[in-house]
């Protein structure tokens, strides 16, 4: 699983499935390769600003290898 920041801003991410999570932050245009999520049946992803209230949540029904999660946030 790949988690790509391309918000413009730093951002927090968490990760999960049952029995395992990780969590970090990632870089502006960054990301973070976590192959122990590939292939689980139910994965939760959740991306916020660093330092900011509230947060973006993604439910994945089913993961496998090479795919990506990829969020963007548009400021207008």
């Amino acid at each position: 699983m790949r988690i790509v920041n391309e918000t413009g801003v730093e951002v927090f991410y968490g990760i999960s499935y049952p029995g395992a999570g990780d969590c970090g932050t990632i870089d502006v245009d960054g990301y973070v390769d976590l192959p122990a999520y590939d292939n689980q049946p139910v994965v939760y992803v959740s991306i916020k600003p660093s330092g900011a209230e509230g947060y973006f949540s993604i439910n994945i029904p089913s993961t496998g290898t090479d795919e990506q999660v990829e969020m963007a946030c548009l400021a207008e």
